[in-house]
């Protein structure tokens, strides 16, 4: 008899189809899709969710950071309540265009701010983690980083005007020259140009809605990550509870911007807007600097409100602070390990 082939005891699945290869030799072939046996096993060896301290450091690293710039949303806002905004220096990046303080800096005009930070920290919530078996659920990674994009150019329409009154003006510098020294490129920035000027800098009522949308969605998705950061920690009844309310809050949110669609006379388009970037720090900050009786009257829509976004930093901070202490954790072991 041919030698025999110990059979495999603990259950091997395809990698590709599921198969059971257990009764199949290490250099065999799946008979259902025809991968190797090999790399069924290799796959296999690599862990599915792996702790905290033996995850990627890189991934583990901008998990953190990811976290903790989001918390950074309300700093605009908490400058400039203190009055401290128009004191901050910042660099000068232009030799006859000078920026003194932070209220003149181009990213804290225009909206521009909320939506940057928020791009930020989102894209690095959905940062690749590198030794870990590959998920179902790892495409949300890539929808994630392009819903965030969409968020980050909606916000910025109004210094797109300005980019584009820039390209007029070098397209205008194209036009002066003589026909046959013109590049080939001077009709299309006139035409870009132009176009944007004139559709562009006044977006409607739709591009607020879809922004609400896409940062809905992005908040959605980044709970899958965020989940696995946090019960790589061992605590995955907790990481569930913690991150429902950022689900359902996203869900309150979608189902706004639907409601507006359907009814467009039902709901304030300023109530959809001030979630354009899902947060709304402003609840928070202004009551603070502003007080109650001045800032907004207290009535219970905007208790629900104040409720709603204290909840979301809350469960925020309390991740950032859960990861950290976890981070450190695995640092003070690896320090006892060598």
């Amino acid at each position: 008899m041919a030698d025999h082939t110990p059979e495999i005891s603990a259950q091997l699945l395809c990698h590709l189809c599921g198969y059971d290869l257990r009764a199949h030799p290490p250099d065999g072939k799946c008979p259902e899709c025809g991968s190797s046996v090999a790399e069924s096993r290799r796959v296999a060896a690599i862990p599915r969710r792996p702790a905290w301290r033996d995850s990627d450091p890189r991934w583990r690293r901008h998990m953190l950071a990811g976290t903790w710039v989001l918390l950074l949303l309300p700093l605009l806002g908490v400058l400039q309540g203190l009055g401290w905004a128009s004191r901050v220096p910042v660099p000068n990046l232009f030799a006859r265009f000078t920026i003194d303080t932070l209220d003149g800096a181009l990213v804290c005009s225009f909206g521009v701010y909320p939506a940057l930070v928020f791009c930020m920290g989102v894209v690095l919530l959905f940062s690749k983690e590198r030794g870990r078996r590959q998920s179902k659920l790892d495409w949300t990674r890539r929808w994630g980083i392009l819903c965030s994009y969409v968020v980050l150019l909606l916000s910025a329409v109004e210094v797109f005007s300005i980019a584009s009154l820039i390209l007029l003006g070098v397209a205008a510098v194209f036009l002066s020259m003589p026909l046959k020294y013109q590049p080939q490129v001077t009709q299309l920035f006139v035409d870009v140009s132009t176009t944007y000027l004139r559709h562009g800098p006044f977006p409607g009522d739709m591009a607020a809605v879809v922004q609400v949308a896409f940062s809905s969605i992005t908040i959605l998705l980044a709970c899958i990550p965020l989940f696995d950061a946090l019960r790589s920690t061992g605590r995955k009844w907790m990481a569930a509870i913690l991150l429902a309310p950022l689900a359902l809050f996203s869900l309150l949110h979608l189902g706004q911007a639907g409601h507006f669609l359907a009814f467009p006379g039902a709901t304030r388009i300023q109530d959809i807007y001030d979630y354009a970037v899902y947060f709304r720090p402003q609840l928070l900050v202004n009551p603070v600097f502003a007080g109650l009786a001045t800032g907004w009257a207290w009535n219970v829509p905007r208790s629900v409100e104040f409720g709603m976004e204290a909840a979301k930093w809350c469960i925020i901070l309390t991740i950032a602070v859960w990861l950290s202490v976890a981070q450190l954790q695995a640092w003070r072991q690896r320090r006892k390990q060598r």
